[in-house]
């Protein structure tokens, strides 16, 4: 017997070959074979364990044990002819590793058999298999009908009520079967795991089934030889190998034993262990199972703060305000400043990596090493106790929790992209919106400018002035040609900066390497670059134009230099009202100057509205199409969960129908226009964010009131107030802030879950009690995926009844593809799913620690586990007798 240890790996699959014979058996064919030629056999064939079977006798176990040695572990056993059927029924006597030659000899000679008769493939036991099993049972060996299709099979040679009763026999613990793999029996339901998967309703009992070689030969005659060593086996699920191990697998087959062929080991996404350094679980290190790991222990030791100390380290903490204090609150009082969590994890390539986060509010809790988006790289789905309730009443939560689901990245990272692009437009935009009343203003000021010039002039008519003014006109417009230089330049150093913020386009984590996408990358980063490189050349030729230009005037500038100087002596000479009447004439043309070069930027801006708007729509359609497709994909996501759950929900997606967030923003920025909620209501139900922002800027910036008009129609909004409201936002408000509200208002998608209550009769989740929200929510977290699930306490507020049939069958069902780890007070939930590794913890009052982890085949986790989840022996015994139902586990 395997020495027992306070922490163990949990249940692993162990490839097994259960029904082995040696030459002690008379029809082994070669008998030169050694005991080490036939440990050599079983570890090229990769098996962890055989199990010795000859015919009526042990005389090879003990040998067999010695050869393994620690390589290989050696069941003894043998193989016992009952008097039954034609010639006799063969069953198989497994013992455990510790025993050897003697016990298998003791139980021959309390069955009647001679030393002379042991190896004897002919020599049968004259008792009935029944009385064989028993005696079999109460020298605690398992019982197993060997090849029980094939000849001396229960199956094959036993008929009628003798058959029924020995395959009913509470005593018999396991069959053999040789045709798992016959397609014709398999569409017939006539092979041995079909005939005893407890549908039969003669048999009417489940027994678990498996291969095993029975090493033939291979020449069809009946013996056995090393060449047929693990030609068919099996895996069975194990913590340790040993008998009280394959007790545990014959009792639930489900989960425990695979038939070699149909064995494969996954790679999926886990989390390997969490070591603890300092508060309340100083020192402690969780090491997981890739399946279902359940936390057990008492009140207060610590079982809930291992879930949020995994939260924390892998930087996903809960959406809902209320349950997210209570984490931080955790995390301060029991991990406290500068504690730390180291976190081992396995990615989806079976990569090993691990990350260690610090508890320091001061400086965001960092990271050590390299710096991780560890959400994004590592996704789990979270569930902190009562945060499943939080999550089924409220919509935009549940959105959140199906997104969970599936790795939604590309679309979060394009629709980021796309808003940061429309957010630089907006500012562009805006800057066009206040250019265009400004420039309007403005040529009405150089109108009038102008006009007054020329009144000036004609006051101020002489030879000298009107040489002057000729020059000066000329001065004006040599200048208005620099200024021009000037706002193209700009205007192409505006669009360097806009072409270095675009971005090149992400990539998922798991696909950074794919070549061709790095290509594309590549492709992406030479085209920016280019472009960059292509407006600096443009840049660097205009700039070398404006020199050309300064060159111009300063040949210019003399000859103006002159006509002014001539022209200032005029003026003097003139005095009094003349002077003054220059004096004003040149202080208008300074204004008309600067007025000119004020139009001229501000026509810039407006005039580029259109082209921005072109560009910005471009955009928009883009964004558009991007939540589109994430629709799509929510709803076949749906889809799925809906087809996993079976009958008991439907889990639909109503396209952009939530305008919540519409409403919300505009309700903000109304205040103060004196609109009434229901008005508002109205633009909300009736009108999307889009239409409502491009009708109000039309009217406020542009004065164009036909889109506002109409859309006072639509909502049956007077138009008078409609007015009203756009010229309060435009007024009150920054375009920029109304232009977002375009894109970051867009309906949402509604989740639709409805929950079947009985007799397919759905109901939507308000109307369910919290028990029936909280089942919902939960068929929905553990349907089909890879990532981990780690949820404190599933079991609350669900009936046991639901546990078993929504949780258990689930968990039974996917552990072997995906990692579960629970802390729980149900025994259903941890001991019927199968639990592969018990974490066990107690607690002092200020230290929690993990005293046991591993399976529960063995003490003393076993006996934990009996404790925690059953209230101990005598509450168990107490329960069970209450029931007195006897046929309940038969």
């Amino acid at each position: 017997m395997t020495t027992p240890s306070n922490h163990r790996d949990g249940l692993v699959f162990k490839k097994l070959d259960l029904h082995l014979h040696t030459p002690a058996s008379q029809c082994f064919a070669d008998k030169s074979v050694t005991t080490d030629q036939i440990l050599q056999e079983a570890l090229k064939r990769g098996l962890d364990g055989i199990a010795v079977t000859d015919h009526n006798s042990g005389a090879w176990v003990n040998a067999m044990k010695k050869a393994a040695g620690k390589k290989l572990v050696v069941f003894p056993g043998v193989e016992l002819t009952c008097a039954s059927g034609k010639e006799g029924i063969h069953i198989i006597a497994l013992f455990d590793p510790s025993s050897g030659t003697a016990e298998v000899e003791s139980l021959l000679g309390n069955l009647g058999l001679k030393p002379a008769e042991y190896g004897n493939i002919k020599t049968v036991v004259q008792k009935d298999p029944i009385d064989v099993a028993r005696i079999v049972h109460d020298r605690g060996g398992l019982v197993v009908l060997a090849h029980a299709d094939s000849t001396r099979g229960v199956l094959a040679d036993m008929r009628g009520q003798q058959r029924i009763n020995l395959i009913q026999c509470l005593y018999v613990n396991a069959a053999e079967g040789t045709d798992f793999r016959d397609d014709g029996k398999k569409k017939t339901h006539k092979r041995v795991v079909d005939l005893l998967d407890g549908t039969d309703p003669e048999y009417k009992r489940k027994l678990a089934v498996y291969q095993a070689s029975d090493n033939p030969s291979g020449n069809n005659d009946g013996q056995h030889a090393l060449a047929g060593i693990g030609t068919r086996c099996a895996f069975f699920k194990l913590d340790q190998i040993n008998l009280q191990g394959m007790r545990q697998c014959f009792a639930d087959p489900d989960v425990r034993i695979r038939q070699d062929f149909e064995f494969t080991e996954v790679v999926y996404p886990r989390i390997r262990s969490i070591k603890v350094t300092g508060g309340f679980l100083e020192g402690q290190e969780a090491v997981f199972h890739g399946g279902l790991n359940s936390i057990i222990g008492a009140k207060g030791t610590g079982k809930s703060l291992l879930i949020e100390f995994l939260r924390f380290g892998l930087n996903q903490p809960p959406g809902n305000e209320g349950i997210r204090a209570d984490h931080e609150a955790k995390l301060a009082s029991r991990l406290e400043n500068y504690g730390y969590v180291e976190i081992t994890l396995s990615d989806e390539t079976g990569q090993e990596f691990t990350i260690r986060r610090t508890y320091d509010p001061a400086d965001d809790h960092p990271y050590t090493g390299d710096a991780y988006d560890i959400d994004q790289l590592f996704p789990v789905l979270f569930l902190s106790q009562n945060e499943i309730i939080k999550i089924a009443e409220n919509e935009d939560e549940q959105i959140a929790f199906l997104d969970r689901f599936l790795d939604f990245r590309s679309y979060h990272d394009e629709i980021a992209e796309y808003e940061s692009q429309l957010k630089a437009f907006d500012g562009q935009l805006a800057e066009g919106f206040r250019a265009f009343p400004e420039s309007r203003q403005v040529e009405l000021s150089i109108a009038t400018a102008t006009k007054e010039i020329e009144h000036l002039d004609n006051a101020l008519t002489n030879p000298a002035f009107d040489t002057f003014a000729k020059h000066d006109a000329k001065d004006r417009a040599i200048r208005e040609q620099g200024a021009s230089l000037k706002t193209a330049r700009e205007t192409v150093e505006r669009f360097a900066t806009t072409a270095s913020q675009i971005t090149t386009g992400g990539v998922p984590s798991d696909l950074s390497n794919d070549p061709i996408l790095k290509r594309l990358q590549d492709l992406n980063k030479d085209a920016k670059a280019h472009v960059i490189s292509v407006l600096a050349e443009i840049s660097g030729v205009i700039a070398r134009k404006e020199q050309a230009y300064e060159a111009e005037y300063a040949k210019w500038a003399p000859t103006y230099a002159a006509a002014k100087k001539q022209y200032d002596d005029e003026v003097k000479k003139g005095g009094g009202d003349y002077k003054n009447l220059a004096q004003k004439r040149a202080k208008r043309v300074r204004d008309v100057e600067l007025m000119q070069q004020k139009l001229a930027s501000s026509k810039q801006k407006s005039d580029s509205i259109k082209d921005i708007t072109a560009s910005r729509s471009e955009i928009l359609g883009k964004l558009r199409s991007t939540r589109e497709k994430f629709s799509q994909a929510r709803k076949e996501r749906c889809a799925l969960i809906e087809s996993d759950a079976k009958g008991r929900l439907r889990v639909r997606i109503q396209e952009s129908s939530n305008v919540e967030e519409f409403r919300t923003r505009l309700m903000s920025l109304k205040r103060g226009s004196y609109l009434k909620d229901v008005e508002i209501d109205s633009i909300c139900e009736d009108a999307n964010s889009e239409e409502f922002i491009k009708a109000v800027l039309r009217y406020g910036v542009f004065g164009k009131g036909e889109t506002l008009e109409a859309l006072a129609n639509k909502t049956d909004i007077d138009s008078a107030r409609m007015k009203s409201l756009a010229e309060f936002l435009c007024s009150e408000f920054k375009y920029e802030q109304l232009l977002a509200l375009e894109y970051k208002a867009l309906p949402a998608d509604r989740p639709e879950i409805l929950y079947n209550v009985g007799q397919d009769h759905f109901e939507p989740l308000n109307r369910l009690s919290v028990g029936q929200k909280c089942t919902a929510m939960l068929i929905i977290a553990l349907s089909d995926g890879t990532f981990p699930i780690v949820i404190d306490q599933p079991e609350d507020s669900l009936d046991i009844r639901s546990i078993w049939e929504d949780m258990c069958h689930k968990i039974r069902g996917n552990k072997e593809r995906r990692q579960f780890i629970f802390t729980t007070h149900n025994s259903s939930l941890a001991v019927a799913s199968d639990t592969d590794k018990f974490i066990i913890m107690e607690a002092e009052a200020s230290r929690g620690q993990i005293v046991f982890s591993g399976s529960m085949d063995h003490q003393p986790i076993s006996e934990e586990v009996l404790l925690y989840l059953e209230g101990g022996r005598d509450t168990y015994r107490a329960k069970y007798g209450k029931y007195q139902r006897s046929d309940l586990v038969e």
